[in-house]
């Protein structure tokens, strides 16, 4: 089957160049402006940059200390737009600021930025930002350090439980709308005119076959990879640079806490201690990378960086080198500022138009959180080029596989399931998990299971999800490897046992619906692995 049928030669309003959080943001803008899109990602969407995140959608308090005022108050507005879209994946955090004797950061430092905090929040906060005493701060979370405890800022962002999905649903949306919307494909070459670069050739990674794809607007959101798209466009010449790629490297823990911990290190580097699912998730290093981004891992002094910034803190048994599960790293595409220390580069998003016309857009400085604004402020330029006038719709429309007004929709309802349980004789533990991956659409995955004759079998003996999902994924959600279904359809890779335990067996699914060799069979193993295995690599390096 040739996934690319019919697009040869076809001509777009806009081509994207990308599928992580911004170009599945950009495509679906625009797709709902009815705009014609096509969107290419040489991976599997969000496994890239977005997959690598902290998993966090928040205003960014540290930002306030840089005076960068204008990005916190942006965050904070499409931080309560996300929470309305996807309130089954963005969900209220608390977080604890502790502060101690001698440190640079405090208190009445803290409490102007709690009370700035609030007042850059739209509409009413669900709790008031404040400082709390020393004795409240170990009432919320006893395993924090009370020795030299001066008191702990308390305010509350949100918790983002898959950013994968948020990615798909984006993707997803957009190809609902008629945008052709495909991953593992690779742009090789642009092709040049009189109006600059006026299509691409696309490689079809699964195929092998090429098509040349016109479009009237380029879109680069190709994040780490932004530059070595401009050089083959011929747009660089003016300026070789415009991306300050950065690596950040996070690490699992045994679950500590109840509550997030926001910490500084020594060298003012940003550390969050964030509980998530059965972790704890401790993140981030902020250092300059000049590698690939395609082969990277975490090291040994990276892991032994963050843990003994959070044992000053938190000085649990359980902040141990032997007890990391395990590690992913990541590069940020951050927006080119030369002599600035890596933590204090503007995570603002710019847009940079270039070549004849203004054709030809490069993405930088992408924030997770700003993803959908990104994306308005460039379906804008976009329509303005086109000449047509529509307004964006991206901020109305739910993440759910709905694309419903999402103005009359209750966020973060906690969905009542004991009906479901009965009739499907699902445990609630599954049931759970249907609504945190898939919304309010959850109930597709249910009728689903009810067609199939293992449907509501168990993919993993260690994990709720099912073999439903798998057929879900493949079917309805554009998988087409091992990792896509155990990393970014279900969340059964990201658990404690990182899918090992029914990698073979869920291989052997996949293998059966999509018609596989053996031979692709190995190789999707084996890449499987492979990919476990520099999860781990952090032990040795």
């Amino acid at each position: 089957m040739n996934r690319l049928a019919g697009l040869d030669g076809m001509a777009f309003d806009a081509v994207v160049i990308g599928g992580g959080m911004a170009g599945a943001g950009v495509a679906r803008d625009l797709a709902l402006r009815g705009a014609s899109v096509a969107l290419f990602e040489k991976g599997d969407f969000s496994s890239g940059t977005t997959s690598k995140s902290s998993k966090l959608i928040h205003g960014g308090l540290r930002y306030l200390e840089l005076g960068d005022f204008k990005l916190v108050r942006e965050s904070l507005r499409e931080k309560k737009t996300l929470e309305r879209l996807a309130p089954h994946l963005v969900r209220p955090l608390p977080f604890l600021v502790p502060i101690y004797r001698g440190s640079t950061r405090g208190l009445i430092r803290v409490r102007i930025g709690m009370w700035l905090y609030d007042l850059l929040t739209p509409g009413k906060s669900m709790e008031r930002s404040r400082v709390i005493r020393p004795v409240n701060t170990l009432a919320l979370e006893p395993s924090i350090r009370a020795d030299g405890l001066r008191g702990a800022g308390y305010y509350v962002d949100d918790l983002l439980l898959f950013p994968e999905r948020m990615c798909l649903e984006n993707a997803l949306s957009a190809a609902r709308h008629g945008a052709r919307v495909h991953n593992y494909c690779q742009v090789e070459e642009m092709v040049r005119g009189g109006r600059g670069v006026e299509a691409v050739r696309v490689r079809d990674l699964l195929s092998g076959q090429v098509h040349t794809v016109r479009g009237s607007t380029i879109i680069n959101c190709a994040g780490p990879w932004v530059d070595r798209i401009r050089e083959m466009a011929g747009v660089a010449e003016g300026a070789p640079r415009i991306l300050r790629t950065t690596k950040g490297i996070h690490c699992l823990l045994p679950r500590m806490t109840e509550r997030a911990i926001y910490l500084s290190g020594e060298d003012e580097r940003m550390i969050f201690v964030i509980p998530w699912r059965e972790f704890t998730l401790v993140g981030t290093t902020d250092t300059d990378f000049q590698g690939d981004p395609d082969r990277l891992w975490a090291t040994r002094d990276e892991v032994t960086y963050l843990l003994a910034t959070v044992a000053r803190a938190l000085p649990d048994p359980r902040v141990a080198f032997d007890l990391v599960a395990y590690t992913y790293a990541g590069v940020r595409p951050l927006s080119w500022e030369e002599g600035v220390p890596e933590s204090k580069v503007s995570r603002e998003h710019r847009v940079v138009m270039e070549g004849p016309e203004g054709r030809f857009l490069s993405v930088t400085g992408t924030k997770l959180t700003c993803f959908r604004s990104l994306a308005e402020e460039v379906g804008d330029l976009v329509m303005a080029r086109l000449g047509r006038s529509q307004p964006s719709r991206s901020a109305a429309l739910t993440l759910d596989g709905s694309d419903e007004e999402a103005a009359t929709l209750e966020a973060r309802v906690s969905m009542d399931v004991s009906e479901e349980m009965a009739a499907s004789g699902l445990s609630r533990e599954t049931l759970e998990v249907l609504v945190e991956t898939y919304g309010r659409g959850y109930g597709r995955v249910i009728e689903l299971a009810r067609k199939l004759p293992d449907g509501t079998e168990r993919l993993c003996p260690r994990n709720p999800e099912i073999v439903a999902q798998l057929h879900q994924a493949v079917r309805e959600e554009m998988a087409v490897s091992l990792q896509d279904v155990l990393l970014r359809r279900t969340g059964i890779g990201q658990s404690l046992c990182q899918g090992l335990d029914c990698a073979e067996a869920v291989g052997s699914r996949m293998a059966e619906l999509c018609g596989w060799s053996p031979r692709r069979l190995d190789a999707e193993l084996a890449a499987y692995r492979e990919h476990v295995d520099r999860s781990h690599r952090f032990r040795t390096h």
